[in-house]
């Protein structure tokens, strides 16, 4: 069953408003537009770490990624498939530095949920860094 191109234009323009949110929290430190595109119930597992949970772990991780110095996040390759009443996509994100230079390749997986409002959000996401991981110090 292929997904109405309404729906995915819907997710699209949610995905862009992410990450938005994400290149302002980075310069204004306002993660407010990033956060409301997720489900208040919503996981995300970043690279190298378990899951956080909610909102405030959303704000928590990016501002640790914002640290770690991503400043942006493109999109390079996605694919959507239909899950019941969810919506999973799944593909490749570029992350950039301040000066627009590329600091890692990773592959992301979604579960996007429509909520009550009628509006799509972010209810699950697991990103993947494809940089080797670092040798253990001895």
């Amino acid at each position: 069953m292929a997904i109405p191109q309404a729906e995915l234009d819907a997710i699209d323009a949610v995905q862009k408003k992410t990450f938005t949110g994400f290149n302002l929290a980075y310069k204004n430190q306002d993660y407010q537009m990033l956060v409301e595109t997720f489900t208040e119930d919503c996981t995300f597992v970043p690279p190298g770490s378990g899951p956080i949970k909610g909102r405030d772990g959303v704000k928590k991780m990016c501002e640790g990624m914002h640290k770690a110095g991503v400043a942006d996040i493109k999109i390079t390759k996605a694919e959507a498939r239909p899950v019941g009443e969810y919506i999973f996509k799944f593909g490749e994100a570029d992350m950039f530095d301040k000066d627009n230079k590329k600091v890692d390749v990773t592959n992301f997986a979604q579960i996007w949920r429509k909520d009550g409002d009628g509006q799509y959000r972010h209810w699950f996401e697991m990103i993947n860094s494809q940089a080797p991981p670092k040798p253990p110090s001895s």
